[in-house]
């Protein structure tokens, strides 16, 4: 669903994480080359409303190209808009934008936050693009 600015073109892309290290990190207004599925599993949550799908090595071990772009924005709807992802190491970090960061165990048990009375069960984020590459590589 691109949408167009007098400024840039920007694209959704949906980021829904695989855990155990398998994700890419993300950081607002960051360029940079990132790996985005050829064509995205059906089981992704609502995957029809995004251009782009990023890849990760869970859901699939080829099937990806490479492009450039510049993150523009992430939003999680329990969590708000976050300003980074840091998706490496054991344990994943968000950055929120307007409240504490939120440490999330990716090896042991998935999915859980440490020390945070919040429960998620569905941690696919909404990130906006702008400045797409055309794929500069591609793995079937």
């Amino acid at each position: 669903m691109n949408t167009s600015t007098t400024q840039q073109q920007t694209y959704l892309a949906l980021w829904t994480p695989g855990w155990y290290e398998l994700d890419q990190s993300l950081e607002v207004n960051v360029t940079s080359r990132f790996w985005f599925f050829q064509s995205a599993p059906s089981d992704y949550p609502e995957v029809e409303r995004y251009d782009f799908v990023f890849f990760n090595q869970l859901a699939s071990g080829s099937n990806m190209q490479v492009r450039e772009a510049t993150i523009v924005s992430m939003i999680h709807p329990q969590l708000g808009q976050i300003k980074k992802i840091d998706a490496g190491g054991l344990d994943y970090i968000f950055f929120r934008l307007a409240a504490p960061e939120v440490v999330v165990n990716a090896e042991e048990d998935p999915g859980t936050i440490y020390d945070a009375p919040i429960i998620i069960t569905d941690w696919s984020v909404a990130v906006e693009l702008a400045n797409v590459s055309e794929p500069i590589s591609n793995v079937a």
